[in-house]
């Protein structure tokens, strides 16, 4: 049962206040993986995926020129992550999780994951950095490098020796699909699963798990691969997103993972950016309607991912885009939670 089971997930005033949240222990051996680590897991997977789609639409509704290269990558890395979500969501349901969504917290530590474990380290390349909600600048891009830093040392859990924590998001993923193949026997398809996404990538099989046990175990590996290969890949080599899982659509550059996308615009000139103006009246009523609109972006997020009917995604994003927009375009800074995301401080 989730942690979390004591929440009222149609609260979208519960759901904004962000809580502790579920640190799975780092599983070393494949003989030691339990369901119930499995489960802890998945739900830091689905968390993590929903830390970064705050933190990237921020710093891209910031940029005021809206055709700018900047923005459009951005963009396309957003909608990326709102699919490995999904497909965490999806794995995560496949294994009998009980999933809850909540708002994320900005300003201390990424959660769960320990950069100095990488070496070399992220954050001693990618400085100064922060992960408080912000507008495109320097701080905000090596933060989004770091949280993409692939791992050099080809996902060597071994390597980290006893740490409890994992060291990039590769390793993590990496784990996870090993807890997936010796657990498989758990797979259950076509519960809570959600399809959207699927006609941006017509070469992936299944964006959803519909087969049981070890019948289903290659639809799961096929989502990890596709976050992974997206996201910050695993290779020290520079490598490019696999045909099947490229957005031919409406990416700007669809064969470049999130890594890349972000190492690129760290060497490039940063865009005008919208000011700040603390303190009028406009500035907070303007962030009040964003955390209402957030809020139901949560209820639905977790309506959805527990069976319910499936919202219009398109229209949720439309008003939690516009409200960002709006704080952008009023001098306020998005929040998405009721407790304040403005400390500057590094984690």
């Amino acid at each position: 049962m989730s942690l979390y089971h004591h929440l009222d997930i149609s609260n979208a005033e519960e759901l904004l206040q962000h809580g502790n949240l579920v640190i799975p222990k780092k599983v070393h051996k494949d003989q030691d993986w339990t369901l119930e680590q499995l489960q802890e897991h998945l739900q830091w997977a689905v968390d993590i995926e929903l830390y970064t789609i705050p933190f990237y639409m921020a710093a891209m509704y910031s940029i005021k020129d809206q055709g700018s290269e900047a923005r459009r990558l951005l963009r396309s890395v957003v909608n990326q992550e709102m699919l490995h979500m999904q497909c965490a969501a999806n794995i995560a349901n496949a294994y009998g999780t009980e999933l809850v969504i909540r708002a994320p917290s900005y300003g201390g530590k990424v959660p769960h994951l320990d950069f100095a474990l990488d070496t070399p380290n992220p954050t001693e390349i990618y400085t100064p950095y922060s992960t408080a909600i912000g507008p495109l600048d320097v701080e905000r891009i090596n933060t989004m490098c770091i949280i993409e830093y692939p791992n050099w040392q080809s996902c060597a859990r071994e390597s980290n020796g006893n740490t409890d924590e994992y060291g990039s998001i590769g390793e993590f993923y990496q784990a996870v699909s090993q807890g997936a193949r010796v657990l498989a026997e758990f797979i259950q398809g076509n519960v809570r699963q959600v399809g959207h996404f699927s006609a941006l990538y017509p070469g992936v099989a299944s964006m959803t798990i519909t087969q049981d046990g070890k019948a289903g175990l290659a639809q799961v590996e096929s989502l990890i691969n596709l976050i992974v290969d997206q996201g910050e890949g695993l290779a020290e080599k520079k490598q490019y997103v696999a045909t099947k899982y490229q957005n031919r659509i409406d990416d700007l550059q669809p064969s470049w993972d999130h890594f890349e996308k972000f190492s690129y615009l760290r060497e490039q000139a940063l865009p005008e950016t919208y000011p700040l103006s603390f303190g009028n009246d406009r500035s907070r009523e303007v962030q009040q309607i964003l955390l209402k609109h957030f809020g139901e972006f949560l209820v639905a997020m977790n309506t959805v991912f527990r069976g319910g009917e499936a919202p219009d995604f398109a229209a949720i994003m439309y008003k939690v885009g516009g409200a960002i927009a709006a704080c952008w375009e009023n001098g306020a800074l998005p929040v998405f939670s009721k407790v304040s995301t403005s400390s500057g401080a590094q984690s």
